[in-house]
């Protein structure tokens, strides 16, 4: 259940061996403040991401989520309420989560989504049966920067930059709260040099879809 790339209970995105590209993801907005900072240095770097929205901010941020959809960035569904529960619901439960997510998203941008990222990337044994009737995929991640709890920027950059590998989904944050801090200054300050660093590593940046629809050198 706490293994987020486990793909015993839902089979399970988190990397494309052999790809020479990463695919840098947001979660818990679209916050009003933070998401269109993160749009403002992704559209100067030309780098295209993927944002696991959260329902209810979706709702109410539907602004901003058209534009993170205008801007060519892929929006994934990262349940409706992420509530602390939400992984231990049953079928209804966590059918209904899903369902009103992707609803709100669909009504604003026109598109269904197909990737879903679970609260805290944890599963249970009815999310692949959930998953598999609305033919969605789970998707974890290869590492994360923490920057839903630390305030560092450096840091926060350099476990992104050193411990992506090649077809690697990569963790930010670009809403606040939901068991994490209120600020994400320090993902905005990072995020130019994670691009850069990755960069000079050869990295290439992906969306979700189209890192898991890359071909493979293995």
């Amino acid at each position: 259940m706490f293994d987020v790339n486990s793909s015993l209970w839902a089979p399970t995105l988190w990397q494309v061996p052999g790809v020479n590209a990463v695919a840098l993801t947001f979660d818990d907005g679209p916050d009003p403040e933070f998401t269109p900072r993160v749009l403002e240095i992704l559209a100067r770097e030309k780098v295209t991401a993927t944002f696991f929205v959260v329902g209810e901010r979706a709702r109410v941020n539907q602004a901003v989520l058209r534009e993170i959809d205008r801007q060519g960035h892929l929006i994934g569904n990262h349940s409706f309420s992420h509530a602390w529960n939400i992984n231990f619901a049953l079928h209804a439960g966590l059918t209904r989560e899903i369902n009103d997510c992707s609803d709100v998203i669909e009504a604003a941008i026109g598109k269904r989504p197909q990737y879903y990222r679970a609260p805290h990337g944890f599963k249970n044994p009815v999310l692949g049966d959930v998953l598999a009737k609305h033919a969605m995929t789970c998707v974890g991640w290869q590492v994360r920067g923490f920057d839903a709890v630390r305030s560092n920027a450096d840091a926060i950059a350099r476990r992104l930059v050193l411990g992506a590998r090649a077809g690697g989904i990569l963790l930010l944050h670009d809403g606040s709260g939901l068991q994490g801090t209120q600020d994400r200054s320090a993902t905005l300050e990072a995020l130019p040099e994670i691009i850069g660093g990755l960069r000079a590593r050869g990295f290439v940046f992906k969306r979700v879809d189209e890192l898991a629809a890359s071909p493979t050198t293995t």
